[in-house]
């Protein structure tokens, strides 16, 4: 099973897609939100929102994956060759969509695999999150050799 943890409050401007591709990976994902804190201290911010992650991972062994800007940008191949690769020894991964602020390291870091990114560019989380549901849908389509990628 995949799963998604977001740390997110909404998804407005981007609901419709997103609700479409949920629909489109029903029973071969789920997600968990992660509520945003609240404050003027990003490193409170980073080391609540981690530790509410951390409550998640601890539940059950996973293979994380970890999307960060700041790391390996990666085609949509070599995502879907991953996922199946990783499925082998892990039967379930976590994608980890990161708060406004981060991830506390000193708290989470032990826990993640792979890191990943979309792009070196920022994007909202309500699109970061509809890119990732979108890139799984793709990566399923190619291990089902449906066509629906053109790559």
């Amino acid at each position: 099973m995949i799963f998604v943890i977001s740390v997110s409050d909404s998804f407005a401007h981007f609901r419709e897609p997103i609700q479409e591709y949920l629909h489109r990976l029903k029973g071969i994902i789920e997600v968990k939100y992660v509520k945003p804190e609240k404050s003027e201290n990003p490193a409170f911010i980073r080391q609540k929102e981690s530790g509410r992650i951390l409550e998640l991972l601890t539940k059950q062994k996973w293979i994380v994956i970890y999307c960060d800007i700041w790391s390996e940008v990666i085609s949509t191949e070599a995502l879907s060759e991953m996922i199946e690769k990783s499925k082998i020894t892990h039967p379930n991964i976590i994608f980890l969509i990161w708060g406004a602020y981060g991830i506390d390291e000193s708290i989470l870091a032990p826990f993640i695999h792979k890191r990943i990114s979309f792009s070196p560019m920022t994007f909202p989380h309500s699109l970061a999150f509809l890119v990732l549901l979108e890139q799984l849908y793709r990566a399923e389509q190619i291990r089902k050799n449906t066509g629906y990628h053109h790559g």
